[in-house]
């Protein structure tokens, strides 16, 4: 039997993300669980009990694989390379933060100053060209080929693919290195298919052909080189252009984050880098440790101390600049292990390479500068994007997977399910990737949960705020936890392979949460009742559609031609939850989320083999003072390992929301109004596809 999944939203979600489509017709969930299933477990021998109680778990709805999982999983995988399944990734050059954005990974990287190689000043000068006959040629780029005069010239046919797009930035930044501004490099992008051609392996969605490649490096040739920049800055705009350029084709993502030391000379302007817009691809935080926070509490006012400056500036930029960044990274808490870690090898500049992708000889010895460097950094790791996953500032990859405690029969159940999720995610690293060294040196997963608080209500009737005082839940979640543990280590020995460095954590889960309506991670549901509101073009007749069947709908004045028409939405907690004892995240207090993740990190983390919790921390600027904000970050962030704390913005100047809380007898009273029996709207319209989109805050458009 197979888990339906939620109507409306994860029924879209589903659409859009994970199902595959054949003759016009989507698979079942079930159909997704056995390819799954089957791609997983064909990577080593298992047994048929082992690919059956998978694809039972998964179907069932009580084992989420991540959305990459959900949506490249197949008997093929045994073929293919592990950046495809990996969420979470690290890098410590451009390009090789580039590839793993390709590939679907959101990427963390260390700006700090000492790992900070390559000059881009020292570019070598940049010939862009395509053929004049290629159907996305403009005159904006060359169709001949340069006059290199007595100058060495390295032309570069770029291929078309993730790895012929990576390994132009590899070279453009290894001849930068080497200081080769003497030299021109041309690249070639005439073999880029065109604009529009379908993409086999993501669905045949449309590819962005060349342009957006040929623009990123455009950009860094005319927009970085030779402006006299720090080699941090120069480096985070870099990466932010190429990153922008993964975003063109809509369907991967370029989920970043940018991180850098407190004690660096150029800290301050890290911290205000954002102030005058760009740059908005990646999330910064100040990687901090114990002597910061020291310094942050110093309090003689008469002495300078630069931990308190550093903590000023940046609780100023995130309170005043209402982003809340950059957030504070504690590097000393992070759970790390460098056992087996061989320096010698690593500074040669032998830790990259596939048998799908291999980096030239020259760029191993930039690979190797940045090793040498790191051999001897206090704080060597750092964590992915959204902060649940600790890994190596020279590069790492982490599967996850998340267990969902509320779909299962009993507690026994559960522990069966985080035993499968586990040999899962194991099997996944012996797969081939770029970072095969340290993937097989550390066996890192990350094992989730989600729909938590779900599961809390159903298995004991406890609310968010019973939960936390009462002794129960600290004991299932350790108990849970050493099942992970146990688990991990019999199956690796089984395999022949290094115990997991890390077990457990908590990610967001966003997308695979939506899948059966579920509270997000650890996180508490945003609204009981919201109405979720969608553009369209006036003239769509789905407006037309919608409004007959009683679906609220206004025209909008900020957006010209655009309609905006409203579902609303009762998440599945609230229909669990009675009123009384349901509570939503702006109702628990600051001091109540605090208490929860230290709950979380002590007893699901544990102290030895736990990532680290994503978690999003909201307050109002409107309500909280600056005083008390900072008062907030010196009292509670120093004890957690991670949380991001962000202001929530006055939206009333907006003409509408993207989720517009309503009252429970508003909805009903809608609900009374509107025909359901067609089904709601799909993601297609959500993301813009059918001249549907959905809101965008952008600046001064209120």
């Amino acid at each position: 039997m197979s888990r339906k999944l939620s109507e409306g939203m994860g029924r879209a979600v589903a659409e859009r993300t994970v199902l595959r489509k054949t003759e016009g017709q989507y698979e079942s969930w079930h159909d997704v669980a056995t390819r799954v299933a089957l791609g997983n477990t064909s990577l080593v021998e298992t047994t048929d009990d082992e690919f059956l109680g998978l694809r039972d778990h998964i179907s069932e709805g009580r084992l989420l694989m991540s959305g990459r999982h959900l949506q490249h999983g197949d008997l093929n995988q045994r073929h293919r390379n592990m950046e495809v399944f990996t969420n979470c990734a690290t890098a410590c050059t451009s390009s090789l933060s580039y590839y793993n954005l390709l590939n679907g990974a959101g990427v963390g990287r260390c700006y700090d100053d000492d790992m900070m190689v390559v000059d881009w000043d020292k570019a070598p000068e940049l010939y862009l060209r395509i053929d004049s006959d290629h159907l996305d040629y403009s005159g904006e780029y060359h169709d001949n080929w340069p006059d290199a005069d007595d100058r060495d010239c390295v032309i570069l046919h770029v291929d078309d693919s993730r790895e012929g797009w990576a390994k132009a930035l590899e070279i453009y930044e290894t001849m930068t290195y080497l200081e080769q501004s003497d030299k021109v490099l041309v690249l070639d992008f005439s073999d880029v298919r065109p604009s529009g051609t379908p993409i086999r392996g993501m669905q045949d969605r449309p590819s962005c052909g060349p342009v957006p490649t040929m623009l990123a490096f455009k950009n860094v040739r005319d927009m970085v080189v030779g402006k006299g920049w720090s080699k941090y800055k120069q480096a985070m705009y870099v990466d932010h252009y190429f990153a922008d350029s993964v975003l063109v084709g809509g369907a991967r993502r370029a989920a970043r984050i940018a991180t850098k030391h407190w004690r660096d000379p150029d800290i301050l302007e890290f911290i205000s880098i954002k102030r005058d817009g760009g740059l908005w691809s990646a999330n910064n935080s100040v990687g901090v440790d114990e002597s910061f926070w020291v310094n942050a509490n110093f309090e003689d006012d008469g002495i300078y101390c630069l931990g308190q400056e550093v903590f000023n500036a940046i609780t100023h930029e995130s309170y005043y600049g209402k982003r809340g960044e950059p957030g504070f990274l504690n590097l000393h808490k992070l759970n790390t292990n460098e056992d087996g870690l061989d320096w010698t090898e690593l500074k040669k500049g032998k830790f990259v390479g596939s048998k799908k992708y291999q980096v030239e000889p020259d760029t191993e010895q930039l690979l190797g500068a940045i090793a040498a460097v790191v051999e001897h950094k206090e704080h060597k790791f750092i964590v992915n994007p959204c902060g649940e996953i600790v890994l190596s500032v020279l590069g790492g990859f982490c599967v996850i997977a998340d267990v969902v405690p509320y779909h299962c029969e009993d507690f026994q159940d559960v522990r069966d399910v985080v035993e499968y999720a586990v040999r899962a995610l194991i099997r996944v690293n012996t797969m081939d990737s770029i970072y095969k060294g340290e993937v097989l040196r550390t066996n890192r997963i990350g094992i989730g949960l989600t729909g938590v608080h779900e599961w809390i209500w159903d298995y004991s009737g406890a609310s968010f705020r019973d939960a936390m005082s009462a002794n129960e839940l600290p004991v299932l979640l350790g108990m849970l936890r050493h099942t992970a543990e146990d688990e991990a280590l019999h199956y690796s020995r089984d395999l022949n392979l290094t115990p997991p460095h890390t077990v457990t954590t908590i990610k967001p889960a966003g997308t695979t949460s939506k899948l059966f309506g579920l509270t997000e991670g650890c996180h508490l549901p945003a609204m009981a009742y919201y109405m979720r509101w969608v553009q369209f073009k006036n003239d769509d007749p789905i407006v037309a559609d919608y409004t007959s069947r009683g679906y609220p709908s206004k025209v909008l004045k900020t957006y010209d031609g655009m309609t905006a028409v409203g579902f609303p939405t009762k998440p599945t907690i609230t229909d669990l939850i009675p009123p009384d004892k349901l509570v939503t995240a702006d109702e628990a207090s600051i001091e109540d989320q605090f208490k929860w993740l230290k709950l979380l990190e002590e007893n699901w983390l544990g102290p030895d083999k736990g990532n680290q919790l994503s978690y999003t921390l909201n307050f109002s600027p409107s309500e909280v003072s600056y005083e008390e904000y900072q008062a907030m970050i010196l009292k509670h962030v120093p004890e957690v390992r991670c949380v991001s704390i962000l202001p929530i913005e006055d939206t009333s100047a907006y003409e509408y929301l993207p989720n517009e809380k309503i009252t429970e007898a508003e909805y009903n009273e809608w609900m009374s109004k509107i025909d359901v029996t067609v089904e709601d709207i799909g993601l297609d319209h959500v993301e813009c596809g059918a001249g549907g989109c959905p809101i965008d805050f952008t600046e001064g458009e209120k």
